[in-house]
C-alpha cells in the first residue's frame, strides 16, 4: 500500500491546521499522536503590491488524528522554515488576461531526500504541493481560482489542484527545486486573496521521527557604511536535531568580513557581525550564510547594501513578519520633500533619508478589506541607527516547556514565566500550561498566585532552569515548601486628579537579559495603595520590580511605570494630562478621510507622540513622531495625500464620509535598559470622536 508523507508547508502557506477528516470513522488509519504538530499557517497575496507572503503561527501539540477513508499517511508536521520552505518571486498581475503569476520554489529542510523511498532512486510520484483550501478573496470582490495546476487529486478532500515538483528526480536535503510559475485567475476587483496548501511526497524513512533544520536570518538585509559594521541574527529552527551547525559566509566582496558568535551553535541562534572596510565600493551585494551539519547542508540569503552617507541609508525589513504584519505598500519622505513610493525585494525596503529628518509610511492589509496605515516621523540618526526590523516579533526558534500548577484555588490567577515567555493558569479550568519559544540556556522561572478575592498570595522562583525542548517542569505547588509569601510596600501616587480611577500591575525582571515575568494585573490603586512583589531575601542583584499604575477619567488616561530593585515604600508622580487637540478634516480630494491633530505636547512626554483614528470598522491610521523630529512641543500630525503615488489605493484609509474615534498620546524618553534603578516611563492619552 502506498504510504505518503505529508507536510504542512511552513514558509508559504495559509490558514488551517491539521490534515484530518472523518474523525469518527473507526476504519481510518491512526497516526502516532507524538508525531503530530499543528499550525495555523497563513498566506496572503496582494495584487496591487505584487506580493505573495506567508507565515505561520507557533506550533503546538495536536491531538490524535484520523485520515479520511482511502487516505494514508505517516506524519503531519508544520513550522515556518522547519521542514520545507516555499519561496516566491516575480509576483505580478496582468489586468488584460486577469491573471496573477508567481514563481514558487520548494526547499527541502529535512535530513533525508524527498521523492525517493531509498535515497537513490526517484519515486514516480514527485513532490506535490496541493491546495487544502482556497484560494479565496479576502479583499475586494470576485472569484479566485488556480489556473494552471498540474493536476487534481483527493488529498484532504476531492478535486484538489496541485503543482508537481521534482518529477523524475529526488530532492536532496538542503536542495531547492527549480521555480514553477503558479497562475491564478481573478478579476481586477480582487485586491487580496489567501489559500492553504500541504506538501506530499515519499521519504526513505517514513516511520522514525523526522529530523530537520531550518536556517533563516533577522533581518534579511543590512545597510552599512564603508568602515562600519552591522549585525543580523541567524535563526536555527530544529526538529529532533541537537547537533552543532558550523556557520560560514560566502559571496562577500573583498573588504567585507563576517564573524559568527557562536561559530558552531548547538542552540537556536547565532549573531553574525559584518565588518565593511573603508575601501569597499558602494553597491548591493548578495551574500549567503551557510550551515554544515549532520542533518545536511543549509543556506540562507543575506543582502548587504554598502552605501555612502545619505545614499540608501535606511533599511526596513518585514521579511520575518507574520503575513498580516507585512507591508503591501511603502513610501518615504526625505526631509520636507515629496513622498516617494519605495519598491521592496523580498519584503525588504531600502531608501535614503539625506536630510536631518524624514518620514516612513506603510500599509498592512487584513481579511474583509481591513487596512492599517502607519506613518512614522524620525530624525535621520533615528532612522539610520540600524535596520528597522521592530515591526513584528522575531521568528519563533525556542523551546516548548510544559507544566502544571497546584495549591491554587477557584478564585486564583497563576502567572508562570520563563525566559520572557509567560502563561496564565486558572486551575478551575485547567491546571496545566505550555510555554512556547523559550530561549535556550539557563533562565529563571517565576511563578505567582494572585488572589482575585483578596485572599493570600504566593510566589515561587526557580533559578537557572534549562529544561529540554518539550520537557516538563516539576509541579509548581503554591502551598508547598518552595513557595513564599510576597513582600508588600505602601505606594503614594502624586499628581492624582479627583475622580480618577486607579489600577496597578506588577512585573518582575530577571536574568542578564532583563526578561519580564508578570506577577499580577488589575490590582486596586488609589492615592495610596499596597503593592506586592518579591522579598529581598529571594532576590538577586540583577532582579528588578516593575510597578505600573494606570488612571482613567472620562476621555483621559495616564500611566507610569517605574523599575526598582527592592520593593519599598515610595512616591510615584504621574505626568501631565494630555491636552485635547484641534482636529481638522483636510480638504479633499483625495477621496478618503485626512484628519489633522494640532496640540502642544506636555514636557513630561518629550519622547514621542502619536495620533490615531479609525472608522470603527476595519480602517485605521496611526501617525507617530519622535520629539527629536518635532524639535519642540508644538505638534501637528496629519495623514498626507498619497493618492498620486503608484500602488496606492484610496480605499485603504477611512472613507471621506466615515465617522469614528481618534486618540492622541504622548510618552517620555525611556532608558536603554529597564533593569536600571529608578528607570521611569510616563505616558498619557486623550480620545474623542470625529
Amino acid at each position: 500500500m502506498l504510504r505518503t508523507f505529508r507536510l504542512i508547508d511552513p514558509a508559504a502557506l495559509s490558514a488551517v491546521v491539521l490534515l484530518v477528516a472523518a474523525c469518527s470513522d473507526s476504519r481510518a488509519p491512526t497516526a502516532p499522536t507524538a508525531q503530530f504538530r499543528t499550525e495555523m499557517i497563513t498566506c496572503q497575496v496582494s495584487v496591487s503590491a505584487g506580493s505573495l507572503t506567508c507565515a505561520s503561527s507557533q506550533p503546538q501539540p495536536a491531538p490524535q488524528a484520523h485520515a479520511a477513508p482511502g487516505m494514508n499517511f505517516d506524519k503531519i508536521m508544520g513550522g515556518q522554515g522547519a521542514l520545507v520552505r516555499l519561496a516566491s518571486s516575480g509576483t505580478a498581475y496582468d489586468a488584460g488576461t486577469q491573471t496573477l503569476t508567481s514563481n514558487v520554489t520548494v526547499e527541502n529542510l529535512l535530513s533525508q531526500a524527498m521523492n525517493t523511498t531509498n535515497g537513490i532512486t526517484p519515486d514516480l510520484g514527485g513532490i506535490k504541493v496541493f491546495f487544502h483550501s482556497g484560494p479565496t478573496a479576502t479583499g475586494g470582490t470576485g472569484t479566485v481560482s488556480v489556473a494552471n495546476a498540474d493536476g487534481t487529486g483527493a488529498f484532504t478532500g476531492t478535486n484538489q489542484p496541485y503543482f508537481l515538483y521534482s518529477d523524475g528526480a529526488l530532492l536532496a536535503s538542503g536542495a531547492t527545486t527549480a521555480a514553477k510559475s503558479w497562475h491564478f485567475s481573478l478579476p481586477a476587483t480582487v485586491s487580496t486573496f489567501a489559500f492553504a496548501v500541504f506538501v506530499t511526497t515519499r521519504l526513505p524513512d517514513e516511520t522514525s521521527p523526522l529530523v530537520a533544520l531550518g536556517l533563516s536570518r533577522t533581518p534579511s538585509a543590512l545597510t552599512i557604511l564603508p568602515g562600519a559594521s552591522g549585525a543580523t541574527t541567524v535563526n536555527l529552527t530544529r526538529t529532533n536535531f541537537t547537533g552543532a551547525v558550523t556557520l560560514s559566509l560566502s559571496g562577500a566582496p573583498s573588504g567585507v568580513t563576517g564573524a559568527f558568535a557562536p561559530a558552531a551553535p548547538t542552540g537556536t541562534s547565532s549573531t553574525l557581525t559584518l565588518n565593511v572596510g573603508g575601501a569597499v565600493a558602494t553597491g548591493v551585494y548578495s551574500l549567503t550564510v551557510n550551515g554544515i551539519t549532520t542533518a545536511g547542508p543549509r543556506s540562507t540569503a543575506l543582502t548587504l547594501t554598502v552605501s555612502t552617507a545619505g545614499t540608501g541609508n535606511v533599511t526596513v525589513d518585514f521579511s520575518g513578519c507574520p503575513v498580516a504584519q507585512r507591508a503591501v505598500w511603502l513610501a518615504a519622505q526625505n526631509g520636507a520633500g515629496p513622498w516617494t513610493r519605495i519598491a521592496g525585494t523580498g519584503d525588504v525596503y531600502t531608501f535614503t533619508i539625506g536630510s536631518s529628518r524624514g518620514g516612513l509610511a506603510y500599509v498592512e492589509l487584513g481579511a474583509n478589506d481591513a487596512a492599517s496605515i502607519t506613518v512614522q516621523y524620525r530624525t535621520q540618526a533615528e532612522f539610520t541607527a540600524g535596520t528597522l526590523a521592530s515591526f513584528c516579533p522575531p521568528p519563533a526558534t525556542g523551546k516548548t516547556i510544559n507544566g502544571d500548577v497546584a495549591g491554587a484555588g477557584f478564585s486564583d490567577r497563576s502567572s508562570i514565566s520563563l525566559g520572557g515567555r509567560e502563561a496564565t493558569v486558572f486551575t478551575f479550568i485547567d491546571p496545566t500550561f505550555h510555554l512556547t519559544d523559550v530561549p535556550d540556556g539557563n533562565q529563571d522561572l517565576v511563578a505567582y498566585r494572585q488572589s482575585l478575592a483578596n485572599g493570600p498570595e504566593s510566589a515561587i522562583i526557580r533559578r537557572a532552569q534549562n529544561i529540554a525542548d518539550n520537557g516538563t517542569i516539576a509541579t509548581l505547588d503554591f502551598s508547598g515548601g518552595e513557595a513564599f509569601a510576597p513582600a508588600t510596600a505602601t505606594i503614594t501616587l502624586g499628581g492624582l486628579l479627583g475622580g480618577e480611577q486607579v489600577s496597578q500591575n506588577m512585573s518582575y525582571q530577571v536574568n542578564a537579559n532583563c526578561a519580564t515575568a508578570p506577577l499580577y494585573v488589575g490590582g486596586t490603586g488609589g492615592a495610596t495603595f499596597t503593592a506586592s512583589g518579591i522579598p529581598s531575601g529571594q532576590q538577586l542583584g540583577t532582579d528588578f520590580h516593575a510597578l505600573s499604575v494606570f488612571t482613567l477619567l472620562g476621555n483621559d488616561s495616564r500611566s507610569i511605570t517605574q523599575y526598582n530593585h527592592t520593593l519599598t515604600a515610595r512616591t510615584l508622580t504621574l505626568g501631565a494630562v494630555m491636552p485635547s487637540p484641534t482636529i481638522t478634516t483636510l480638504a479633499t480630494p483625495p477621496a478618503y478621510k485626512r484628519l489633522q491633530a494640532a496640540y502642544t505636547l506636555p514636557t513630561d512626554y518629550e519622547g514621542s507622540t502619536g495620533f490615531t483614528y479609525n472608522d470603527g470598522a476595519n480602517k485605521s491610521v496611526t501617525i507617530g513622531a519622535t520629539f527629536g523630529y518635532l524639535g519642540g512641543t508644538s505638534t501637528t500630525l496629519a495623514l498626507a495625500d498619497y493618492s498620486a503615488l503608484s500602488g496606492w489605493d484610496n480605499t485603504w484609509p477611512p472613507a471621506t464620509s466615515s465617522t469614528g474615534d481618534w486618540t492622541v498620546s504622548g510618552s517620555s524618553v525611556f532608558p536603554a535598559s529597564a533593569c536600571t534603578e529608578g528607570a521611569t516611563l510616563k505616558s498619557a492619552t486623550v480620545n474623542g470622536t470625529f
